[in-house]
């Protein structure tokens, strides 16, 4: 994996349209509509993919799997590696801007706070620390090539190395699916909205493999 670095205003705009292709062609079925179901147009889709993708990259938490960038990966760590504040700030006004002003980003929050709220406030209340992974997304010609498997491997390694587990959300079952045939396993499932059903992810064997060796010494 490689952490993007010196990259210009062009190239990170490429980064947030091949990222934005990724949500919005996805092939989501019929009674779901994950993320399109706030963000309906693509350009709409853009804006708040690219908010986040420079968010991430100034803040040094973007990541993509090789020179020929097949897949793109976004971390945050409740010990310490985050969306830095100002970068934050730019987050949410592009985030404001793709889903149409205040009001429509208040109501977006508000939705991913029903039912007890998400994964990550979840974690913090709990005071556990965690590695989450806030974007993950390979291209789609590069798709079912193991470069999802590659990034998730990444992650597994440096929770791993703190001894904390792998958190993260998806919108979709299939998605769902996947990521436990990785590892994964379902917390929990939340209705955020109308047609976008959230599945609260977490890997554990890092916890394990810590407590593992602790016993044995």
């Amino acid at each position: 994996m490689i952490k993007l670095q010196g990259l210009s205003d062009d190239e990170l705009g490429l980064i947030s349209r091949q990222i934005a292709n990724v949500f919005y062609d996805y092939p989501y079925p019929a009674e779901s509509r994950g993320l399109c179901a706030f963000l309906p147009e693509w350009d709409r889709m853009l804006t708040y993919i690219d908010g986040i993708v420079r968010a991430g990259y100034r803040s040094g938490l973007l990541y993509t799997t090789s020179e020929k960038r097949e897949g793109y990966l976004m971390m945050t760590c409740s010990k310490g590696d985050s969306v830095r504040f100002l970068d934050g700030i730019r987050m949410i006004l592009a985030m404001k801007k793709a889903l149409g002003g205040w009001k429509e980003l208040i109501r977006f929050i508000r939705a991913f706070l029903r039912n007890g709220g998400t994964f990550e406030l979840r974690m913090r209340k709990a005071k556990r620390d965690f590695i989450k992974v806030d974007l993950l997304a390979v291209r789609a010609e590069y798709q079912k090539q193991g470069f999802m498997k590659r990034m998730m491997e990444f992650a597994f390694e440096l929770a791993a190395e703190q001894g904390v587990p792998v958190i993260l959300e998806t919108d979709d079952r299939d998605k769902c699916e996947r990521y436990m045939h990785y590892g994964m396993k379902v917390d929990r499932s939340r209705e955020v909205a109308a047609g976008m059903q959230v599945y609260d992810l977490i890997s554990t064997r890092s916890e394990e493999r810590r407590v593992g060796k602790e016993c044995r010494s």
